[in-house]
């Protein structure tokens, strides 16, 4: 029966049949170990005479070429006659020839498909088991790969294709998840509301990256770190695509402006109402407790009376920064119990989507 049309099978003809395939005219009277032996010698027995035919040819090859360049190295006129030399480049160009078909007909077994390509020995706590990203929130995993976040987010890949970012996350494959993107996002506004365009375009290139990443992944039913390699590769391999992504970046990085802008004129509001707030604080006191009560239902004034010193004269100053740079000293539950209090009580207004958040669209790695 032919093979079906279109289908090559040539690829597996180096491949030896399996030590599993009985194929020894005494086969069924061997016991099954002895004869994958016997099989194994006699491949290895066939590979130890091929490796000496084939070192005896590059031998003839190399001593021939010897021959060739003294002669011709006289000029011509000498040691060696003209059907001397034809005679020789013969044996070579035999020998050529013999040592390439011993190349093509050389079979591999399941022992020679594989080898190692690299191994390390660890010592110590280096033993312990990484228990991976796969439980980590937003928080955890930032904590846990901050600096290697950081100096993604200042890294400048310039490659055609990006194939030095694709590069990078070969030997990083663990920065390839959505928290990473939400990182390079929220260091891009940061860096566009302070000033930094370039800074944040630099950025905004692995962060669209990211973001393409998870989209690929998503529309494959795969994890970012298996698509990873895939998208970088189709990159470099197709013009149209790659100038598509490219439009599609530009694109990203107007929104990533436009955003920028908006969330500064946030942040305005909020400090300008903070103020007011503030300077409101005192006739709080006057207000019947009953129609002061917060939107979660907790009084004002008792909540900022539980608050620790520095936070009160941060309000009382009505100095926002202040009040930031203190909660993000704080320990991360007891940061967010003190602004979930706030914002039941109605000292502090959250962004909307923010309740409950430790430090309410303020740090740089944790709002948002």
């Amino acid at each position: 029966m032919p093979p079906p049309s279109g289908f090559d099978y040539s690829k597996w003809d180096k491949l030896e049949l399996s030590d599993d395939e009985d194929d020894h005219p005494g086969a069924k009277f061997i016991e099954e170990n002895t004869l994958r032996r016997i099989k194994r010698e006699t491949h290895g027995r066939q590979e130890q005479e091929r490796g000496e035919k084939i070192e005896a040819l590059t031998k003839t090859m190399e001593e021939g070429t010897k021959q060739l360049d003294v002669a011709n190295g006289d000029g011509g006129s000498g040691s060696l006659s003209h059907a001397e030399k034809r005679a020789i480049e013969k044996t070579i160009e035999d020998a050529k020839l013999d040592l390439q078909k011993k190349q093509r007909e050389r079979k591999f077994n399941a022992d020679e498909m594989c080898y190692v390509s690299s191994e390390r020995t660890l010592v110590g706590d280096a033993c312990k088991p990484d228990t991976g990203n796969g439980d980590l929130d937003y928080e955890g995993f930032v904590t846990k790969h901050k600096a290697e976040l950081e100096t993604l987010a200042a890294s400048s890949f310039r490659e055609k294709g990006l194939e030095d970012m694709g590069d990078f996350f070969k030997h990083n494959v663990h920065l390839l998840t959505e928290h990473s993107m939400g990182f390079m996002l929220l260091k891009c506004l940061h860096l566009e509301m302070a000033g930094d365009r370039r800074g944040m375009l630099r950025t905004a290139k692995t962060g669209y990256a990211l973001k393409s990443i998870m989209d690929f992944a998503d529309a494959g039913k795969k994890q970012m770190k298996d698509a990873g390699r895939p998208f970088f590769t189709r990159l470099a391999e197709d013009d149209k695509v790659f100038k598509d992504y490219t439009d599609a970046y530009d694109d990203y990085c107007e929104k990533l402006k436009e955003r920028a802008v908006v969330k500064k004129t946030e942040e305005a509001t909020a400090k300008e109402k903070l103020a007011k707030e503030i300077d409101d604080a005192e006739s709080l006191e006057e207000i019947p407790r009953e129609q002061r009560l917060g939107p979660g239902g907790l009084d004002p004034v008792e909540v900022f009376e539980s608050l620790p010193k520095e936070m009160q004269d941060a309000f009382e100053s009505g100095n926002v920064d202040t009040l930031r740079d203190f909660v993000n000293k704080l320990p991360m539950n007891e940061a967010k119990l003190y602004m979930k209090r706030m914002v039941d009580s109605g000292l502090w207004v959250a962004t909307p989507g923010q309740e409950g958040t430790a430090l309410q669209d303020g740090d740089d790695d944790e709002d948002e």
